[in-house]
């Protein structure tokens, strides 16, 4: 059953995958069974669930390293990275010297962490699966894109853009989409790109009816730059957003995070979409915050998440009750996408 559900979780047929993992878990109570639930559930997006089980799973099974690992990477990645830490040396106490528990340690520690070699293997796999038809060899992954409302666009930094024109995006549940350049807006340092098929949009995503104010929490989600084109989770970070400095009168991104490439999602403390991350402009340092108003102003009616409601006003970003945090990330499993190019 656990490899019946196994070869069904590679072609992301997450109904069939959970079909057999449950049926597994019937006959025995045991670690790998229950591993590979979590990451069934990841696979089609419950993220919270996945955590809530994964929980289960680590505690129960303090003899497996493996569920521990698991816990531990979607801690991290969903934006508790103390907690995460925490229990990683509490496995490195149990098992010191564990191979998979130092590769993890080093991955987390780097601030971009990505699973290659071991932390591929079953029954843990720290990853999801994903799309790889068409993919030449030399695809790699760039940086990151947000989603829009519609399914059939997202908007990614010009940067990014292949010279090759070979262009690709995947989101957090492993669905791979060719895409290809539809309007650039220089002044925002940003590209509008159409997808080839339409990807899944969250059902209760909004973009902020106004844009949040310095000093407010936000929260930025991104994926991390690797040489392949290996699907991923995103990564969430936590922080307090900044505000318009400098001749350009940028509006500063604040939340801390490692040197890359950026171009992925910003949500406010309501779970409601502000803006894109973008690097700094060169000589200026400091990531920074496209903010929905300059968003709506250049794209309209395309800059939302899910189409308003008819007569259901939308609050500001600052009138919205607080979401929780995994609940903010497993909307980005979604709304943030892998952009994979040929240079």
């Amino acid at each position: 059953m656990l490899k019946k559900g196994e070869i069904a979780l590679a072609r992301l047929d997450v109904t069939g995958a959970l079909d057999a993992f449950e049926r597994a878990a019937l006959i025995l109570h045991a670690a790998d069974t229950e591993i590979a639930l979590v990451r069934a559930y990841m696979q089609s997006g419950d993220y919270r669930r996945a955590l809530a089980f994964g929980a289960h799973t680590a505690g129960a099974h303090l003899d497996e390293v493996g569920g521990s690992l698991l816990y531990v990477w979607l801690l991290h990645a969903g934006g508790q990275p103390a907690i995460a830490q925490r229990l990683l040396a509490n496995a490195e106490t149990r098992m010191p010297g564990n191979p998979r528990v130092q590769a993890v340690q080093q991955q987390l520690r780097s601030g971009m962490p990505v699973a290659s070699g071991p932390l591929l293997l079953l029954p843990t796999r720290l990853a999801p699966y994903g799309g790889m038809k068409g993919l030449p060899a030399t695809a790699r992954v760039v940086g990151s894109a947000v989603l829009l409302h519609s399914g059939t666009k997202a908007l990614l930094p010009l940067s990014l853009l292949p010279a090759s024109g070979r262009l690709w995006l995947r989101n957090g549940l492993g669905q791979l989409v060719q895409a290809r350049t539809d309007q650039k807006f220089s002044a925002l340092g940003v590209a509008l790109v159409r997808l080839q098929s339409r990807l899944p949009v969250p059902d209760d995503q909004l973009a902020a009816a106004g844009d949040a104010f310095p000093g407010s929490p936000g929260f930025a989600v991104e994926y991390a730059v690797s040489p392949d084109a290996a699907p991923a989770w995103p990564l969430l970070r936590t922080g307090f957003l900044g505000s318009a400095s400098g001749a350009t009168g940028d509006r500063q991104l604040g939340i801390e995070l490692p040197s890359g490439p950026r171009g992925g999602p910003v949500f406010g403390a309501g779970g409601q979409l502000i803006g894109l991350a973008l690097a700094g402009r060169a000589g200026q340092g400091g990531d920074r915050l496209v903010p929905a108003s300059e968003l709506k102003k250049a794209l309209g009616a395309s800059f939302a998440a899910v189409p308003p409601q008819a007569g259901v006003p939308t609050a500001p970003a600052s009138a919205r009750p607080r979401s929780p945090v995994d609940k903010i990330y497993e909307t980005s499993l979604k709304t943030s996408l892998q952009v994979i190019a040929v240079p």
